[in-house]
């Protein structure tokens, strides 16, 4: 089993790589400095890790955090709604 920290492979040989330092650049974006495990390989790279999708969204939600919806969870958030309306519709004619 992969440890945790290994969240990405050397593009030359394929090795699990473990992040050595990374910076967060903004609340959405951290770059990091990785290592590649293979000491016969030695790369060291850098990589962006970036949150750029909400897949459910959060119940306690920051103002200055906008993401988009995926494909998956606005389909999800429009058969809520539709099938929320004709329950209002029904509670507003009694």
């Amino acid at each position: 089993m992969t440890s945790s920290r290994a969240f990405l492979r050397c593009p030359h040989c394929d090795t699990p790589a473990i992040v050595r330092t990374s910076v967060l650049h903004s609340k959405l974006l951290r770059e990091s400095v990785l290592q590649c495990r293979n000491a016969l390989c030695g790369h060291t790279f850098s990589a962006y890790t970036e949150i750029v999708r909400t897949h459910v969204p959060s119940v306690c939600p920051s103002a200055e955090i906008c993401l988009p919806l995926s494909d998956s969870a606005e389909r999800r958030a429009l058969s809520e709604n539709a099938t929320e309306a004709p329950r209002a519709k029904r509670s507003t004619r009694r």
